[in-house]
């Protein structure tokens, strides 16, 4: 049993806000799955990988089932919050779990991938001995390099008593198939629609149309289309809408619509906003229905015939790439401006 940590101090906020995660209630699409994997108990896998889309509760999940391993007095639901190791847990430092992700250097740049050093760092905690589980959590788990993932794979072959290594993953595939083949696969993201808006509609407080509408911008994932719900991004799309269409017609002029919304919302959210408006456009260029149904049709319909499919598709994947780059160090000012240029051409 583990003794009770020391207070936390007044920097350990942010650290002990992440932590709570492990003593939330279980999502409603996750039930089955958990019954399943906890019904195993002893004999859990010593690796899982779950997957889904960004928005569906993978990494909630995640620290829902360390906190249940590691604690003291587990319930069927999860960890009891109480016991001496969920109050390590909830102050952040247990010693008994660690997480793996990409690591950000002393400017603040966060490395594309999860490096060989983490994981031969990571031996001597997997393989020491003693009483309890120990727990690791890689994510993005598809951002392992070559060299992690090799590495990786030799504990999962010969995997060290009571260790459970839990791998989150958007894009599973993306992981060598050897990893995959390894692990047991627990996928997240096959969430009925009913629970969908049901969850989206509680907790954001909206209609079931409002939460229908935001988890068509969300990709289906409910806690994305919670979230978005009080994003500025999302009560902006309509002065979004108007404003292309300004630029498209000369009304107004790139650099003072760039100034202006550089002003409104960080750069990566205003590319979302962009590539919301663009799949909606591209929707209607080829019969689809589009999401955004509580825009301003005559506007949509303009921008249909201003704006060609093919320059449409070509938009899309300039905002997909822009997106992506968003984790390198960027002038976000040059970035708005050159993709509102591209938006200018028909």
């Amino acid at each position: 049993m583990a003794k009770a940590p020391p207070k936390a101090k007044d920097d350990d906020i942010a650290q002990i806000a992440h932590e709570q995660l492990h003593f939330l209630p279980l999502l409603p699409w996750q039930r089955e799955a958990w019954h399943r994997l906890t019904g195993r108990m002893p004999n859990l896998p010593h690796g899982i990988l779950l997957t889904g889309a960004a928005g569906t509760g993978k990494r909630r999940f995640a620290e829902h089932v360390a906190g249940w391993l590691l604690c003291d007095t587990p319930t069927v639901d999860g960890a009891c919050g109480h016991c001496a190791s969920c109050t390590w847990l909830k102050v952040g430092n247990h010693p008994s779990l660690l997480r793996i992700s990409r690591e950000v250097d002393a400017k603040g740049k966060q490395s594309r991938q999860i490096k060989i050093d983490q994981i031969r760092d990571l031996m001597p905690f997997v393989q020491q001995t003693g009483q309890g589980w120990r727990v690791v959590i890689f994510e993005p788990a598809e951002s392992l390099n070559t060299a992690a993932a090799n590495a990786l794979l030799k504990t999962l072959e010969e995997p060290a008593p009571r260790v459970l290594l839990i791998l989150v993953a958007d894009q599973p595939l993306q992981l060598p198939a050897t990893i995959r083949s390894r692990v047991q696969q627990i996928p997240l993201g096959r969430i009925e629609s009913e629970i969908a808006i049901e969850y989206v509609r509680d907790e954001a407080a909206v209609s079931t149309e409002q939460a229908t509408l935001l988890l068509g911008l969300a990709g289906g994932a409910p806690l994305a289309a919670t979230a978005l719900a009080n994003m500025d991004s999302f009560k902006l799309r309509g002065q979004w809408l108007a404003t292309w269409l300004a630029i498209l017609t000369g009304r107004r002029s790139v650099l003072d619509a760039a100034a202006y919304w550089q002003k409104q919302l960080p750069i990566q959210s205003w590319l979302d906003l962009v590539r919301q408006l663009l799949r909606d456009v591209i929707a209607e260029h080829v019969g689809q229905g589009r999401v955004q149904t509580d825009l301003d049709a005559g506007q949509f319909n303009q921008l249909e015939k201003l704006v060609t499919l093919d320059t449409l598709l070509d938009l899309d994947r300039c905002a997909v790439n822009l997106i992506a780059g968003q984790t390198q160090n960027v002038n976000a000012q040059l970035v708005m401006e050159n993709m509102m240029q591209r938006l200018a051409m028909r």
